[in-house]
């Protein structure tokens, strides 16, 4: 494996771990790598030149200190309303930014991974997780919110409406076992063991002919955008920024965790 390096501002490190894999790293442990706006900017100009790097055939999605990522920063929505919320293009340009990726994208999902953080690993194109540390959830609804980058649309198409209703309607968590079990996950690893498996089969598709394999990516995923209407729950979630349930809901939790 060769050698890996930090950019930026550090909120993302990237490596080079095998021939033609790109590993990038959500690098905010502190914050259970929280999707903040610093993150997010970073992350999509590392995604923009593995996407335009010819050596990298393969990208890999993955976290630090023990979590994926606990999804969007609360600090960043708190500070916005609908108006705000539009006029920002918020998470807009990280749906646009993954759904511009011709080369296949996996995510390396060792822990956990929450609201806008399962929303990333939905939006990739494998997902592979850990027997016992991984689970996914969308809580947004217990603070007044909706998903927003494809949440509804995707967890839909994966699971089926009443498993979706459960996820998100109840914020009820799925275990890497349900994931693996309904489909939702490829395969499960030993816990610690997730991200060196993973690149395992990332440098297994790179050794693949290129361009079939960007073209069947494009086929499959055009299948999937057909069943989705990922701007009609934009507009939504834009409406929830607004409402009084939202300010409630965002206020409270982050008092709650300032407190602890």
């Amino acid at each position: 494996m060769s050698g890996s390096g930090s950019t930026l501002g550090g909120l993302i490190q990237t490596s080079s771990p095998a021939e033609g894999v790109r590993v990038i790293t959500f690098n905010r442990p502190q914050k259970r790598n929280a999707l903040c706006t610093e993150l997010l900017t970073e992350f999509l100009t590392e995604l923009s030149a593995a996407s335009k790097d010819s050596a990298v055939k393969i990208i890999v999605l993955t976290g630090s200190g023990g979590f994926f990522s606990a999804g969007a920063d609360l600090q960043d929505i708190a500070a916005l309303d609908a108006a705000a919320a539009r006029s920002c293009r918020y998470l807009e340009d990280l749906c646009t930014g993954m759904a511009s990726v011709r080369k296949p994208l996996l995510a390396a999902v060792e822990g956990p991974a929450l609201g806008g953080g399962f929303e990333v690993a939905l939006m990739c194109d494998m997902i592979f997780a850990s027997k016992t540390r991984t689970y996914f959830a969308l809580p947004e609804v217990k603070r007044g919110l909706i998903p927003g980058a494809g949440g509804t649309q995707r967890l839909t198409a994966a699971l089926g409406k009443f498993k979706a209703m459960r996820t998100i309607l109840l914020g009820k968590p799925i275990t890497a076992e349900e994931g693996l079990s309904h489909g939702l996950v490829c395969e499960l690893f030993d816990d610690g063991s997730v991200l060196e498996s993973t690149i395992k089969v990332a440098a297994e598709l790179a050794a693949n002919a290129t361009e079939a394999m960007q073209l069947a990516k494009e086929a499959i995923c055009r299948a999937d955008s057909l069943g989705r209407d990922d701007e009609f729950e934009r507009t939504l979630y834009y409406i929830t920024m607004g409402t009084e349930e939202k300010m409630k809901g965002v206020n409270g939790f982050l008092k709650k965790t300032k407190s602890h």
